[in-house]
Order: structure tokens, then C-alpha cells, then sequence
């Protein structure tokens, strides 16, 4: 017996039973038109491309034949600092995300070099000109840390720039040392054309980060960012990486680009985590981690609450983390439980 639903469903087995032709549903109302973001509106987030790199379920792919010893070698950064306990970034060194509109004031960044390169790079203020016409809002914050990096997405125009060492000059002026701009976000893969972006591999910081509803909900839904203090070294690199600036010539270095899985077998409710960690712990084990950038300490990547505070006064990561600070958030995480990936054929 096949069950027909809706009410033109309705009307076509009313016309079998009776030889009457059916009489077409009344239209309901349409629906009220999807408002985009605003500016300074919180808990939305940018979507990128649907095979975009962040949610790529690997809870079935292969291990790298090296996977142990690579293990080891992050093993070796991870034990030795802050109580052998990894980093979980919520304060600094982690990204910071604005929504931008039309009412965003637009603004020139002027380049500073900061590396000491001698000339302003192409691209900056030709070209695609991503230093050029940026909506930075007025209240706008950067990350604490000497990086500094600020993320601005325009639902509206379907662009996201983020901007690395971004410094504030004085009556809405700003300069920035390195950044870029994606056009088509929606249609981009979760990475900037080469050799811009803020991330060491060429990544969006804001694909991969743990957002602050994910946190809430206690569900993250993509592949997470990881920063290691010694990646291999810059000339060896994964897909979907785009480039690298590690430093470890070792054989097992990590390289960035690389996904790490925590082992399908591994029972995560047994292991005594944070609701926080369990959470990072089952994310990590369907989509991993992907090593994405070179830190002090080996860190998980979470979204800024500075927007938040600025507004309300209140670090939204507070009443996240309960009485168990963020430095501790990650204590018991299973490490050597992780599995380095086979790397990809090739580049798709």
C-alpha cells in the first residue's frame, strides 16, 4: 500500500475515485525572505563550498604507514609543555570573527612591513586589491597576541578577508602586515589563493575553528584546527594545506596540511574529559584535526569571545567552560590514541 501525502496528494486519489479532474491546493502564504546577518550580529558563521575541506568525514580513511612515529613526534611537543596539557586557544592566538553589511565603514589597510621584506607585495593595493575597500567595523577587535588576526565576513557580498599583525592607527585608519580577501565564499573550499590568508597553510582560520555556539551545543560538526610548536619543515606540506612555514626536517615531522583521527575504537565516554573535551573527542574522531598553523604550544583552535565582551561585558567563554579554565580543558585528551591520515593521491 503506497500512502500519499499532501493535500495535491489528497486531491489526485480524490480524482481516482470519483472521474472529477483535481482541483489544484489553495497557495499558502510564501515565506518571509531569509534576512541576512548584520553587522556585529553573533552565532552566524560563514558556509563554504558544500565539498568544502573542513567536512570531510575521515572516520573511514586509511592511516599513514608513519602514523606512529609521527605520533610520537607530536607526543614529544605536547608532554613536555604546560603540564603536558594541550592547548585549547578561547583567549589568544585564535580567531576573531565580525560580520560586516553595507553599513560597515570601508576603509584602505595600509601594508606594514613587518617582515622586513623591502616593497609591498603584489595583490595589496593591485591587482585584486585586498588591502582596498575593507569593511572594518568601528568597534572592530583583533586577537590578543602578536599575531593579531581579525576576520571580516560580508554575507551580503559573499567575501571573508582576514588580516594578520591588524593594528588600529587612529580615526578608523589600519595597517596590517599580511592578509588576503575570497571572493564567492560560498563557493570556496576553505582556503585562499596562494600565497595570501593569515593561517601558515593557507587555510581560513574561521573554517576550522570551534565557534562558540559548537561549544554551547556541545556538538562541532567539522574538521578542527591544530597548531603544532614544530610542523615539518616548510618544503613538505598536505592538501588542503596551500603552503607551510614549519621548520623540523625529521623524517616524522608533521606536516601542515596533515589530518589527524582519534581512533574510531577509542570509548570517549570512559575517558573522564571535560563535556567540552568529549565533545572535541567525538568531533575528532569523524572529522580529525588538520594541522593548520605553527604555535608556542600545541593548541586547539576556538573563535574569540572578544566581540561578545566588548558589547556586554561578559567573556561568553565563562559560562562555557564552568569552573574548569581553558587551560585545563583538555587534560586527558587522548593523544597517543591519534592517527595520522594517508596523505591524499594528489591535490583535488
Amino acid at each position: 500500500m503506497v500512502v500519499v501525502v499532501g493535500l495535491l496528494g489528497i486531491a489526485l486519489v480524490v480524482a481516482t475515485l470519483t472521474g472529477r479532474p483535481p482541483r489544484a491546493p489553495e497557495p499558502g502564504p510564501a515565506p518571509p525572505p531569509k534576512a541576512l546577518p548584520t553587522a556585529g550580529q553573533r552565532g552566524v558563521y560563514p558556509r563554504f563550498a558544500p565539498d568544502n575541506v573542513f567536512g570531510v568525514d575521515v572516520a573511514g580513511q586509511p592511516v599513514d604507514p608513519k602514523s606512529r612515529a609521527m605520533i610520537a613526534n607530536l607526543l614529544a611537543q605536547i608532554t613536555p609543555h604546560y603540564g603536558g596539557i594541550a592547548a585549547l586557544n578561547t583567549q589568544e592566538y585564535n580567531p576573531v570573527l565580525h560580520v560586516v553589511d553595507a553599513t560597515t565603514p570601508r576603509v584602505t589597510v595600509r601594508f606594514e612591513d613587518c617582515q622586513d621584506k623591502g616593497y609591498t607585495p603584489e595583490g595589496l593595493f593591485d591587482g585584486p586589491k585586498y588591502f582596498v575597500d575593507v569593511p572594518v567595523p568601528a568597534d572592530a577587535q583583533v586577537a590578543k597576541g602578536t599575531d593579531s588576526t581579525i576576520t571580516l565576513w560580508s554575507p551580503s557580498t559573499d567575501q571573508l578577508w582576514e588580516f594578520w599583525v591588524m593594528k588600529a592607527q587612529g580615526q578608523g585608519g589600519w595597517s596590517a602586515c599580511w592578509g588576503g580577501r575570497i571572493d564567492h565564499v560560498s563557493a570556496n573550499r576553505g582556503y585562499f589563493p596562494k600565497p595570501y590568508g593569515v593561517s601558515a597553510s593557507g587555510l581560513v582560520t574561521v573554517g576550522s575553528m570551534i565557534t562558540l555556539e559548537e561549544a554551547r551545543a556541545r556538538r562541532i560538526d567539522h574538521a578542527m584546527g591544530l597548531a603544532l610548536i614544530a610542523p615539518a619543515r616548510w618544503d613538505r606540506w598536505r592538501f588542503p594545506a596551500q603552503r607551510s612555514d614549519g621548520t623540523d626536517p625529521a623524517p616524522d615531522a608533521i606536516p601542515q596540511g596533515a589530518r589527524l583521527r582519534l581512533d574510531p575504537s577509542v570509548d570517549v565516554s570512559a575517558l573522564g574529559l571535560t563535556p567540552l573535551g568529549e565533545a572535541i573527542a567525538r568531533a575528532a574522531q569523524k572529522y580529525g584535526f588538520i594541522v593548520v598553523d605553527t604555535a608556542a604550544a600545541v593548541a586547539v583552535m576556538a573563535e574569540s569571545g572578544l566581540p561578545d565582551k566588548t558589547r556586554t561585558g561578559r567573556d561568553p567563554w565563562s559560562a562555557i567552560l564552568g569552573d574548569v579554565p581553558t587551560y585545563e580543558q583538555l587534560r586527558g585528551f587522548p593523544w597517543a590514541r591519534m592517527q595520522v591520515l594517508s596523505a591524499p593521491d594528489k591535490s583535488p
